[in-house]
């Protein structure tokens, strides 16, 4: 009788592992079952967020445009586009090179110099007239503002607007112009 007792609880204790292992996305042996040999996997970029004043530095020194992306903690949408548009390859790789990414609180205290004074992310907030989430401004690397993007915006729509800063287009035409450009662009091709 003891026997079958004794193989119910290792079988219990056993499944346990199982699920443990598998809720958190791991083997036994400290593997991610989803990926395959390691040596195999694709190398994939990784986007860097910076604080308002040192990402400014940067993009001053680096000569690029600036991505200021203000959020909320409590903000679905701004947790979706981290998700699923910055973690998007194509929109890593485009913003690693063209870009200097800042993300700002948009409910912290925590404190930034923002022309030679200090002030919260908050403040800075206010000082952007940011009133939904997730709102993105784009800078110029001297720090002069460009144009803000309201909303989310997955990674396939939100590549057209990163292209359309980056080769500074908006001194030239519209963002509407730009678009209806590059669909007569794509059915000319097609022609």
């Amino acid at each position: 009788m003891k026997k079958p007792i004794h193989f119910f609880f290792i079988l219990t204790f056993l499944f346990s592992i199982g699920v443990f292992c598998y809720l958190s996305n791991k083997t036994v042996f400290g593997g991610d079952p989803d990926k395959k040999n390691p040596s195999s996997a694709k190398e994939t970029n990784t986007l860097t967020w910076h604080k308002y004043d040192k990402g400014l530095a940067k993009a001053k020194k680096e000569k690029k445009h600036v991505l200021v992306d203000f959020y909320t903690n409590w903000c679905g949408w701004c947790k979706r586009m981290d998700k699923n548009t910055y973690e998007d390859e194509e929109v890593k790789k485009l913003l690693n090179e063209s870009y200097v990414t800042i993300k700002v609180n948009a409910e912290s205290k925590e404190e930034v110099q923002v022309d030679g004074q200090k002030m919260t992310e908050k403040d800075l907030a206010r000082k952007f007239s940011v009133r939904s989430y997730p709102t993105i401004w784009f800078l110029k690397h001297s720090s002069d503002r460009i144009a803000p993007y309201y909303g989310y915006a997955d990674a396939q729509n939100f590549l057209k607007v990163l292209t359309f800063i980056k080769n500074d287009l908006y001194d030239k035409m519209s963002f509407e112009e730009y678009l209806k450009n590059q669909d007569k662009s794509k059915d000319e091709k097609k022609k």
